[in-house]
């Protein structure tokens, strides 16, 4: 959902950047506000219909919308703010003044590839950097609509930014003055990244990540496997979280179990949990049971794999525990347990 958002507002701010108002007087105020609402509108439709079309979905959260339109208020003020404008209600905004904005944008949504074609990056926005003395500067630009750093920038986050300029650098010798810096909408501030370049670490790492048969090497580690989206797919995690290296504790946590039995209309289930046998995903039963309460999603896909008479072991996603009691639902997955253990042609 945090993306489908973060997609609408970026998508909107680029539409408003290309937008034709050729044909508008340069007094002409109020356009900009209704025109911001029905171009948000459109992408969030967009965002809706891509989001449901996917397997792997939570619940669609329309109250959500007003935080987009929020977001996309404190992204537009960047660009106020960088064509040298005072912070302005879009009600406000006349038709000479977003000109001036559109004339410091350089490029929206740029793909950038590096020059042995091996790495690729998708910056927000291209600007020319007012604050540069000596010549004309360029500034990339991330938007970011996610909860911003407590002091400086998280270090995945610069490092982000960087590989973003380095490829700007590369695929634009000539231009002596580029920076990256990233838009946080939600707190309005801008963080510049600083740093030396790091393309060639970044090659580095693509050599280490080429396609083989086999998977890589699994590392299991709490900082690796807790956001994961390959648990589902990966049995060396649940070998290490069986034998206590990864902690198992937590309120919203997964699971690989086996349904014993569900009550269709109540919800109510009850779980066994596995214990792996191999390295390869194996699994076989054990003592350890506990109950669930299944709602919405949660509950319509174990009625699917009833219904697909799929005897096979379940992988359960971000399940919440209260006490002894589990409960799933629209935040929730549920998965067949069937590791990737060597690339295939499908």
């Amino acid at each position: 959902m945090a993306a489908s958002l973060g997609t609408a507002i970026h998508n909107t701010v680029e539409d408003l950047c290309n937008l034709d108002i050729f044909d508008r007087e340069e007094e002409e105020v109020g356009w900009l506000q209704s025109a911001a609402l029905e171009i948000l509108e459109r992408n969030w439709k967009a965002e809706r219909q891509e989001f449901m079309g996917t397997p792997r979905h939570p619940r669609w959260k329309h109250e959500m919308f007003s935080k987009a339109h929020e977001g996309l208020i404190g992204a537009l003020g960047f660009l106020f703010e960088k064509a040298g404008l005072s912070k302005l209600d879009l009600s406000e905004v006349s038709t000479q003044a977003w000109r001036q904005v559109q004339s410091i944008v350089i490029a929206t949504e740029a793909t950038l590839e590096s020059d042995c074609g091996r790495l690729m990056g998708r910056l927000d926005l291209l600007i020319l950097d007012p604050d540069s003395r000596e010549e004309v500067g360029w500034i990339v630009a991330d938007l970011k609509t996610g909860r911003p750093p407590r002091s400086g920038l998280d270090e995945k986050v610069r490092r982000q930014l960087l590989f973003y300029r380095d490829l700007m650098r590369q695929r634009s010798p000539e231009q002596k003055s580029i920076i990256a810096e990233g838009w946080y909408s939600s707190n309005e501030t801008i963080y510049v990244a600083d740093g030396p370049p790091i393309l060639e670490e970044a090659i580095e790492a693509w050599e280490s990540m080429k396609v083989s048969e086999h998977p890589f090497q699994a590392t299991p580690s709490e900082s690796a496997c807790s956001f994961c989206d390959w648990k589902a797919w990966c049995p060396d995690w649940w070998v290490s979280r069986s034998e206590g290296l990864l902690d198992g504790g937590a309120t919203f946590r997964d699971e690989v179990t086996r349904l014993v039995r569900l009550d269709h209309d109540s919800g109510a289930a009850l779980f066994e949990r596995t214990t792996p046998i191999d390295e390869e995903g194996s699994l076989t039963g054990s003592d350890h049971r506990f109950g669930a309460i299944l709602k919405g999603q949660a509950l319509e896909k174990i009625r699917q794999l009833e219904q697909d008479e799929s005897e096979g072991y379940l992988f359960l996603g971000s399940v919440r525990v209260d006490g002894k009691i589990v409960h799933m639902g629209d935040w929730s997955e549920v998965l067949p347990w069937s590791p990737l253990l060597k690339s295939t042609s499908d």
